[in-house]
């Protein structure tokens, strides 16, 4: 059942008119709607969202001097001003009730948003199809509209991820702008109110807590960076891009990225995970095997258990090889079979190819030619903490630091406590880069656009980046004498 209310835009006024909104409800979605009436708030009785006795009169219900439509009595219309807004909320109200029934009637079916604020604009004598002028109804339209959109270059659907974060930060713009009005339902904070204030305002809620729950930096650097991508979306719209205050694409108004204390497994510790008989558990044998699996191919966890034997190629590779033969120098080329996994990624729609690591092929033969399937995230990390904990390699204690609330505070933990389904793939990033693999080869598979984004992935100590340089060749050149 649908459900409508009247409200001011802005109650806690006292002499200033405000705008009087409608409301509505259904089936699960969600419209605020301008009635184009405004009011002094003691004017306005909240109890029965109707204006009082008292109330000016609204330009909006006034009609042109000319105009000689009658009333519902058949009389001259006349110019009492509290029932002429009470009578346009009634018929606003009743518009939307008939468009509404009409809808489930003739179409079996609840109109869209769109649909909805198109067909009372027309009542309405309003251009249909506008983009809404406040924040909150933007960034619903926005996230509405890309369900199902691909990417710029038509390669695939936008991943579940991105559609995630959008719609947790539009549920965090909701609570925060009724937050700031005191409201239980937010009221519209139309672009023109949008300023440096409203972004630093939304970082120190993140900040300071939501429901009892304080994010961490990098998760309030996450909310912000999206509300900024809407806000450059409404930038660029021809019709509310010229509303957007441009002072709220400044970073002084939000928190700065932390480097993170995330850890990664070398090469050691993932043959003694590897090695570790879990033949008497199942579930963990599984949770494991398909950890190893991510460590040696980079793949993002959701991509993982879609690998099965379609997806192995075998290529020839070819090497020169120099010899001597009867005293001469020849040159010999030698070619192997390789076996190399080609696969298109689900976030990026990238398509990748991986050299093969020899203990892939004999994981995957335990589960008949394929990957072991996967599970929820949020299970595969407790089961990789449970599996983690018997490896004498991982009870290490290391220190791990964490800014909640605008506090860092560090805490000793095993090396095993840290271990989430994400370690894999920095596990791969950071052994391939140790071992001197060019980044630019690496991200060619964990399909890093940027080496910002891809060096955020490398987790080595500075004697692990100091054992790299001396690798050089420049530490075993000959000392010239100084004369």
């Amino acid at each position: 059942m649908a459900t409508f209310h009247y409200y001011l835009r802005d109650a806690e006024t006292v002499d200033v008119s405000t705008a009087i909104h409608l409301h509505i409800r259904w089936t699960g979605q969600r419209l605020v709607y301008p009635t184009g009436c405004k009011v002094i708030p003691r004017h306005w009785s909240a109890d029965n969202e109707r204006v009082t006795a008292k109330a000016p009169a609204c330009e909006h219900c006034i009609p042109p001097p000319n105009d000689r439509s009658l009333d519902d009595n058949g009389k001259p219309f006349l110019i009492v001003a509290h029932r002429d807004i009470n009578e346009r909320l009634k018929v606003l109200k009743a518009t939307a009730v008939k468009v509404l029934d009409n809808f489930a009637r003739e179409k079996g079916r609840s109109p869209s948003r769109n649909e909805l604020r198109d067909e009372l604009n027309r009542s309405d004598g309003k251009a249909t199809g506008e983009m809404p002028m406040d924040l909150l109804s933007f960034v619903q339209t926005f996230i509405d509209s890309a369900q199902g959109r691909v990417h710029v270059d038509g390669s695939g659907p936008l991943h579940y991820t991105t559609l995630n974060r959008y719609e947790l930060t539009f549920d965090l713009l909701t609570a925060y702008c009724a937050k700031r009005a005191n409201r239980k339902t937010p009221p519209p904070v139309f672009f023109a109110e949008v300023d440096g204030a409203f972004v630093a305002g939304f970082t120190q809620f993140l900040t300071k807590g939501v429901d009892g729950k304080k994010y961490a930096a990098n998760t309030v650097v996450k909310y912000s960076r999206t509300l900024r991508k809407f806000l450059r979306l409404a930038k660029e719209h021809r019709e509310v891009g010229k509303e957007v205050n441009p002072e709220v694409f400044s970073k002084d108004y939000t928190l700065k990225e932390v480097d993170s204390d995330q850890i990664y497994l070398n090469t050691d510790e993932l043959a003694a995970f590897y090695q570790l008989d879990l033949s008497a558990n199942p579930r963990l044998d599984r949770a494991r095997d398909l950890f190893i699996v991510g460590a040696w191919t980079g793949l993002r966890f959701g991509d993982l258990s879609r690998i099965q034997l379609e997806h192995i190629h075998d290529v020839t590779v070819k090497k020169e090889v120099l010899h001597l033969k009867n005293g001469k120098e020849i040159k010999e080329v030698i070619e192997r079979k390789e076996k190399r996994i080609r696969v298109r990624t689900s976030k990026t729609s990238t398509d990748v190819t991986i050299p093969v690591h020899p203990c892939i092929p004999v994981i995957m033969a335990k589960y008949g030619g394929r990957v072991p399937s996967g599970i929820s995230n949020q299970k595969q990390n407790g089961y990789i903490k449970e599996a983690a904990a018997m490896v004498p390699e991982l009870q290490v204690k290391t220190m791990e630091g964490r800014t909640t609330g605008g506090v860092r505070r560090e805490v000793a933990k095993c090396k095993w406590e840290r271990v989430t389904t994400h370690t894999a793939r920095r596990s791969f990033a950071s052994n391939f880069y140790r071992d001197g693999t060019p980044a630019r080869t690496i991200m060619a598979i964990t399909g890093h656009r940027t080496e910002q984004a891809f060096m955020r992935y490398i987790r080595l100590s500075n004697e692990e980046h100091a054992d790299i340089m001396a690798k050089s060749s420049l530490f075993s050149m000959s000392v010239m004498k100084a004369v």
